[in-house]
């Protein structure tokens, strides 16, 4: 819930998309002005950075030298966001045959609100920039040799976002009618129930940051004003063949799964797919348990996940590491995605027009999209159905893309981040394409 708290804000505060989110509560204080933050310079392509905590500030990397009276943090003023929601929702979910019988009819009422105040704490970039010359770094120090080693990038934080207040965020649900599922367990409910999810979130504390990157050369430290710019080392080739390259390295041992296994995987996915809570959860906890492979047990209580997580770690609990890879790098796809789209996947999966859709996308980034107009394959667009056809049409204009024309003969336009989420659209299918292909 955290990361949904965090997102919401950034997208009232920084509408261009320029604020990074803090994605969990408990790591938040390691977001301050002038911590340094990581991130491997072998990014996907179709992936907005995620970037991980180090526990250092700028100073432990430099050699001793005078104060830091020149990197004052100071604090702006405060700004309160306000966003409300009240609404009923009804409708019904069917998945197809093969994955067991499961069918839910009912209706939904939210109610939420959301009040906060929070202020920004900098440090001015031209300060951090008076330290090339002045400050040599420590380049024996095991964190630097760990990062030259390992080739990633490193960066450090201008500007956090923090609240003013102790504030409660919270959302009610209400669900009336009946459920029955028979694809894990075998049960049946019908009546109503309701739920209240909340959480505190302490004064002071951190929700989103802006960074900049740290430039290492020889014993001298510098900063970038360019987003994109390498500590040690530049990015690969970005294009379609790249892409279609890391997809295809990235996810081989899927590839590798019997039948059973492959329709385990597909079936959790597809749960991740309907609950984005539940995506959320298990990419922080896979992350966490690749960065300790040996003593990080998975766990979930949700039995969706439990053909999944049984196979991604071993009987003394160490994780498959040949196996939990492909799967995040799958779950990160699935987060650059908007619910929206997600919902557009899921409907996807039961019409089973995948292997279509997966073609088409395929078939538009070979093209010069984002730098000019782009038509979508008129042989794959005849192929569905008019309901099959307006779900992938959606689920492509949600992350960005314009389209026009009338079908078998659409144009499309889009700009860099429609691009970005049509490369991670594509992952998604591939990997939906893959688990649930038939031999």
């Amino acid at each position: 819930m955290f990361h949904k708290v965090t997102k919401d804000l950034a997208k009232h505060l920084a509408p261009d998309g320029d604020l990074l989110l803090v994605r969990s509560l408990i790591d938040q204080d390691h977001f301050r002005p002038l911590y340094l933050l990581r991130r491997k310079p072998k990014k996907p392509f179709w992936m907005t950075h995620h970037y991980y905590k180090t526990g250092l500030m700028i100073w432990d990397i430099l050699e001793p030298g005078e104060d830091n009276k020149y990197l004052d943090v100071q604090d702006s003023g405060s700004v309160t966001v306000v966003d409300y929601v009240d609404g009923r929702v009804e409708g019904n979910v069917n998945l197809p045959d093969d994955f067991g019988r499961m069918e839910a009819t009912g209706a939904a009422s939210m109610y939420q609100v959301k009040s906060v105040k929070v202020k920004t704490a900098r440090v001015s970039p031209a300060a951090l920039a008076s330290l090339k010359g002045e400050r040599k770094i420590k380049m024996d120090h095991p964190f630097i040799e760990h990062l030259r080693r390992r080739r990633e990038n490193l960066y450090v934080i201008t500007e956090a976002v923090q609240t003013l207040e102790e504030t409660t965020f919270y959302k009610s649900n209400t669900m009336e009618g009946s459920i029955l599922n028979e694809i894990y367990v075998h049960f049946s409910l019908k009546g109503s129930r309701g739920s209240k999810k909340g959480i505190v979130v302490p004064k002071d504390c951190v929700l989103a940051f802006r960074i900049m990157p740290l430039i290492i050369d020889d014993e001298s430290l510098g900063i970038s004003y360019h987003p994109d710019d390498k500590t040690f080392v530049p990015d690969g080739d970005e294009g379609m063949g790249g892409l279609q390259g890391e997809v295809e390295k990235e996810c081989a041992e899927l590839l590798q799964l019997s039948t059973d296994l492959r329709d385990k995987f597909l079936k959790s996915i597809i749960a991740m797919i309907i609950n984005s809570d539940l995506l959320q959860e298990l990419v922080l906890e896979l992350e966490e348990a690749l960065e300790d492979a040996d003593k990080c047990k998975l766990k979930s209580e949700n039995p969706d996940l439990e053909g999944l997580l049984n196979n991604l770690q071993a009987s003394e609990g160490s994780i498959v590491r040949e196996l939990a890879e492909p799967v995040l790098y799958t779950l990160h796809a699935l987060c650059e995605l908007t619910e929206d789209q997600l919902l557009r996947l899921a409907q996807s999966v039961e019409k089973k027009i995948v292997s279509k859709q997966f073609e088409l996308v395929k078939s538009m980034l070979k093209q010069d999209f984002p730098t000019g107009a782009f038509s979508l394959d008129a042989e794959l667009v005849s192929s569905l159905q008019e309901e099959e056809l307006n779900i992938t049409k959606a689920m492509m204009e949600l992350g960005g893309v314009t389209l026009q024309g009338n079908a078998p003969y659409l144009t499309g336009t889009g700009d860099l981040a429609a691009f970005s989420a049509l490369r991670a659209l594509y992952v998604a299918l591939y990997v939906l394409h893959l688990l649930s292909r038939s031999e």
